[in-house]
């Protein structure tokens, strides 16, 4: 057994792809050949007195780990496996940045531990695969947008969710300054002189409203074209424009982007919170998330319609693995111990306790991700059905 290649990271990698199929961590996961793999998921604590329980939190869920491979590994693989695990308890830098949550993962030859921005269930499971439900249902970007922060001088760029924003680097080549957009263009500002305290000084301003409005409709034009074609397009994330009332109608006039949503925030960006914008621009974007899981919903009432909808674990794996399933909808919390056949679809049912046993719906959302389907995690109230999975078909 080869010893695990370690890599730790603070910061998940987030994609900006629908289901997270191409996120550069789901691929890493579902590239590893190597088993048993280990998959341990804690929620975590930013503030004391509550982070002071989650190391103690992790060492059970790694002693969890440990006797479910002591069922059927030597003492010797179980401690090589375990070794990681054990190191990443003691790493400091790691646990002082801690998030929401950690996901940790390991195989032989294989380790990486990332924070979460979001809290997570308590689970550790050894099986032949990954358990990647809870990441996935993270990574979803029905719950990701992105905010545009709108002044006639500048703009910015976040993405974010219900939790938070991170700005966006956009590169020293995005016009997202009326001077970088305009450059030489730049209607020229006129100066007077005045006298404040003696000391003369050079005030500028333009001549008359009508060259703002028109140097302004230029930079907003300039901005929405960038966005459009250098996030908008390969991100597919709804944008929330945030600014004065005036900014927002001239910006709304003449944007093109088919992702922002008519619905902005009316404030100042220098004048709120980070807190209460993340707020404001959820309570936005929510109309949405709901509109686009309802939308998943009904094409699969409509597959169903057409005998090309499936509800039931047994059948659906086997359309899985046969690489029929188009979008497999799953149900967060439900959990159906047994493992699949990757070749024939068949499914043996048992104790997850096991160190070769997962949860069905997790194997089977894999086996849809590797086939080119697309994957969607609810939660229990939002399935159309009653099986934790439902499934719409190719043919």
């Amino acid at each position: 057994m080869q010893p695990a290649q370690w890599r730790v990271s603070s910061v998940l990698p987030w994609s900006q792809t629908m289901y997270a199929s191409h996120n550069p961590l789901v691929e890493q996961l579902l590239s590893v050949t190597t088993k048993p793999c280990l998959s341990l998921y804690l929620s975590t604590h930013r503030t004391q007195p509550e982070r002071r329980d989650d190391p103690t939190r992790y060492r059970v869920l790694v002693r969890r780990l440990s006797d479910s491979l002591a069922s059927a590994y030597t003492a010797e693989e179980v401690q090589a496996l375990i070794a990681p695990f054990i190191e990443l308890a003691q790493d400091e830098t790691f646990w002082n940045a801690r998030k929401e949550g950690v996901a940790v993962f390991c195989a032989p030859g294989f380790f990486t531990a990332q924070h979460l921005d979001r809290p997570v269930p308590d689970i550790a499971i050894v099986a032949d695969t990954f358990h990647m439900k809870p990441l996935l249902r993270i990574l979803q970007t029905l719950e990701r947008y992105n905010v545009l922060t709108l002044t006639r001088e500048r703009a910015r760029l976040f993405v974010g969710d219900r939790d938070g924003l991170s700005e966006v680097d956009l590169g020293p080549d995005a016009p997202m300054t009326i001077e970088s957009a305009l450059g030489y263009e730049l209607t020229e500002r006129h100066f007077t002189r005045s006298n404040s305290g003696g000391t003369p000084r050079s005030v500028g301003h333009s001549t008359t409203s009508d060259e703002i409005e028109i140097d302004t409709e230029r930079f907003f034009r300039a901005v929405d074209k960038f966005i459009t074609e250098n996030v908008s397009r390969s991100g597919g994330l709804p944008v929330v424009v945030v600014g004065l009332p005036e900014q927002l109608g001239e910006f709304f006039r003449v944007k093109h982007n088919p992702n922002v949503l008519l619905e902005g925030v009316t404030v100042h960006p220098d004048g709120i919170s980070h807190k209460e914008l993340v707020k404001r621009a959820w309570d936005v974007v929510v109309p949405y998330v709901t509109k686009e899981s309802t939308r998943f919903v009904d094409m699969y009432y409509e597959a169903a319609s057409r005998e090309l909808g499936l509800d039931h674990v047994v059948p659906l794996t086997h359309a899985a693995v046969e690489g029929r399933v188009a979008a497999l909808l799953v149900e967060a919390t439900r959990q159906v111990p047994g493992k699949i056949d990757q070749a024939t679809g068949e499914i043996t049912f048992d104790d997850l306790d096991q160190p070769d046993i997962n949860d069905v719906l997790d194997d089977l959302a894999m086996i849809v991700l590797r086939k080119g389907g697309k994957v969607l995690v609810l939660p229990t109230e939002h399935m159309p059905t009653a099986s934790g999975a439902a499934a719409v078909l190719r043919y």
